[in-house]
């Protein structure tokens, strides 16, 4: 369980830096609830991968009139400061939005001119709503069999007064309605401007692999609720689609589509196929080897010989090996005549037709002819 929770701690430390080419900024975010008159200084880092040219810094969003920077040009990377200096009041309650802009800056014939890449930061400035006000978020993470599931939850008192918060969880299988996990977490007094930030697991290592729904519902005097979908892997890798009409005569790439239904890379994934007509093995491959990462679908190709197979229907086994273990599926697969000879025939009875009717054409020309030079004759007779 531990390990889960500080993987998931890792995880949300490790979007603290964000990068768009070859510039990038740290951190990414800040969070602030509005007092009037706050004067904060918030430090930054940026850096480009070639900052022949410097790095370019701006401010953008819905209160950067009370923002300074305190340089708005940096040589190389380097650190710098943003300032804000907030109004008495601000009339509009819920989250503004400072945006902290990088982008690298390159010269023409000593000039500077615009950003080739860009990338922003945030300072996010929360003014408290009238009354009561709550909003949250949550999290869930994606897990093995036999595993807890990490999530997080975090509940924020935006209004001006103090909230009892009652936070619920249940767990779904997907498309069901009968919880198979409920967790009450203890209900909380939260004064305005406060964070509750629950980082925990759920006990599901007694649920089977597949997909879940994991429900959080916060009652802080009207109902917050929150859907995520989370998926419980088992250690297989899936025949979910193959190729199966080949062409006569040609080495045929054999694709087959494959799915690791792991929440873990597996690597050196192959599949060995035996070709087989009536119970006799006729032909058999290996694909190419590879890796996958956690839920990736992919394909892996190998050839398929059908030089000296007749077109006709045959047997396909499909083997993937991976990991030490194996998933098999049994698949019928065609040999096509190749387009040529498919349609040799129809070809053959096409030239056949043309020479009957131009034969039959030839035909009634001379009798006509013969008929009319008959005619002629028993005129002649008559004068």
């Amino acid at each position: 369980m531990k390990r889960q929770i500080i993987l998931l701690v890792l995880t949300v430390l490790s979007l603290q830096l964000i990068q768009a080419g070859g510039v990038g900024i740290t951190p990414v975010y800040y969070k602030e609830f509005f007092e009037p008159g706050l004067t904060k200084t918030y430090s930054f880092h940026s850096f480009s991968s070639s900052s022949e040219g410097g790095i370019n810094l701006y401010i953008e969003g819905d209160l950067s009139e009370y923002v300074n920077l305190s340089t708005t040009y940096l040589p190389n990377s380097g650190a710098f400061t943003v300032t804000i200096s907030l109004p008495d009041k601000i009339e509009i309650p819920g989250t503004h939005k400072i945006y902290v802009g990088a982008t690298e800056a390159r010269k023409i014939n000593d000039t500077m001119v615009g950003g080739i890449a860009a990338i922003r930061g945030r300072i996010d400035i929360l003014v408290p709503y009238p009354g009561k006000y709550s909003e949250s978020t949550f999290k869930v993470s994606n897990i093995n069999e036999g595993e807890e599931t990490p999530y997080e939850l975090e509940i924020q008192n935006l209004g001006t007064q103090s909230l009892t918060v009652k936070p619920t969880i249940k767990i779904f299988k997907a498309d069901t309605t009968q919880p198979l996990l409920t967790k009450k977490l203890t209900e909380k007094n939260m004064k305005t401007k406060e964070t509750w930030d629950i980082i925990d697991t759920l006990e599901t290592q007694n649920l089977p692999p597949g997909e879940y729904q994991a429900i959080a519902t916060i009652d802080w005097g009207e109902i917050t609720t929150i859907n995520q979908t989370f998926r419980i892997g088992e250690f297989l890798i899936d025949i979910i689609d193959y190729d199966y009409q080949f062409e006569q005569g040609k080495i045929n790439p054999f694709k087959v589509k494959i799915e690791n239904k792991w929440n873990t890379r597996i690597e050196e994934v192959y599949a060995t196929v035996s070709i087989t007509d009536q119970g006799i093995v006729v032909g058999s491959f290996k694909t190419v080897s590879v890796d996958t990462n956690p839920w990736e679908i992919k394909d892996i190709t190998g050839y398929f010989d059908t030089t000296t197979l007749k077109p006709k229907r045959y047997t396909a086994k499909i083997v993937l090996s991976y990991g030490g273990a194996t998933t098999s599926k049994l698949v019928a697969v065609y040999i096509n005549l190749p387009p040529a000879k498919k349609y040799q025939k129809y070809i053959i009875m096409a030239i056949l037709i043309i020479i009957l009717t131009i034969a039959a054409f030839i035909y009634l020309i001379w009798k006509v002819r013969k008929l009319e030079h008959k005619n002629e004759k028993k005129s002649k007779k008559k004068k």
